[in-house]
């Protein structure tokens, strides 16, 4: 009978449990604000979030003459993360994937396009629509919203790649279809848009809705091939063409009407390339904002593509997706 009555007593307790974590998701989704001042492992509420990816640059690679505004500029303003690393894989497809689901795919790693490579599974784009948070994937010199065409060249600067594109990859962003072929559906309309033109360097639309206020919560902004550091588009180092990137960009984003007091912008890389394993992929990852304690943290064990995915959504109060539930989040930068 006490055997029993035990088990009865560690139902209720359970069930208890369980009643409070649906009632506590539930008082989120319908208040993003409750839970404003309440940190989760150390990350605060944040408000809108901005997230920049350049290509394929190791932090070894950044310097003065090379990366001026990262390293003058960007660096003393900003919590310096120095241990921050990349995925496990040689390609730049699962690290966008990983970094906004938690997992990656053998067949990410062959930066195959979305109609070989597709993934059913949850991701940080339907986690954010789902509990209502607006988001916007910004991609420069897509032709189209929810453009599934790689176009443009290096020559022209308007090199525009779909596999840097991961809203295009989730079936839950874009019912299935994978190809400019079919229509595209709504969700994917709305969230995957053009950052301006196919012209060069062009961000107008992005820039437009910074000065007027009125970006979404998330923004996911990809870079083309030459403005991302992946090609040499001119007589200037690949490097600085990022660099330069983020010298024209974050001061828009930082004085925007949208950059409130727990805003934050992200400036990372997709991968390194640095020669030999594991400095190809230590890159560089810089958080600002008036949350973030400047300085540089190196301490610890590995900072990854995971642990930013598991701070942005503490940031934002979602659940835990994939390898982020065991991944360390971002949690010593904050005031």
């Amino acid at each position: 009978m006490l055997s029993r009555r035990r088990r009865i007593l560690h139902s209720l307790a359970a069930l208890a449990a369980m009643c409070l974590v649906a009632s506590f998701d539930a008082a989120a989704a319908a208040d993003p604000g409750a839970l404003q001042q309440r940190a989760f492992d150390g990350v605060p509420a944040f408000g809108n979030v901005f997230v920049i990816i350049g290509e394929n640059t190791s932090r070894t690679q950044l310097s003065t003459r090379m990366t001026p505004y990262l390293v003058g500029t960007v660096r003393p303003n900003s919590a310096w993360v120095t241990n921050y690393w990349s995925l496990p894989a040689t390609s730049s497809l699962p690290n966008y994937i990983g970094l906004t689901s938690g997992r990656f795919t053998r067949c990410d790693t062959h930066n195959l396009a979305p109609r070989y490579c597709h993934h059913k599974s949850n991701n940080l784009f339907h986690q954010l629509s789902s509990h209502g948070l607006s988001w916007h994937l910004w991609a420069e010199s897509a032709a189209r919203r929810c453009d599934f065409r790689d176009r443009g060249s290096t020559s022209g600067w308007d090199h525009y790649v779909v596999h840097h594109i991961p809203a295009l990859y989730y079936d839950s962003v874009t019912n299935g279809v994978t190809s400019n072929a079919q229509p595209a559906p709504k969700a994917c309309r709305d969230h995957v848009v053009p950052a301006g033109t196919t012209g060069r360097s062009n961000t107008d639309s992005l820039d437009k809705a910074l000065a007027s206020g009125t970006v979404p919560r998330f923004n996911f902004i990809v870079p083309n091939q030459c403005d991302n550091g992946h090609d040499r588009c001119g007589s200037a180092s690949r490097l600085k063409q990022f660099d330069n990137f983020v010298r024209r960009e974050a001061p828009k984003i930082l004085s925007s009407p949208a950059f409130g007091s727990r805003s934050v912008l992200i400036v990372t890389y997709d991968e390194g390339e640095a020669s030999g394993y594991p400095n190809r992929r230590n890159v560089a990852m810089a958080v600002m904002g008036p949350l973030v304690q400047s300085g540089r943290y190196s301490d610890g064990a590995n900072w990854t593509h995971y642990s930013l995915l598991r701070t942005l959504e503490d940031g934002f109060r979602l659940g835990w997706l994939g390898a982020a539930r065991d991944a360390r989040p971002l949690g010593v930068i904050w005031r």
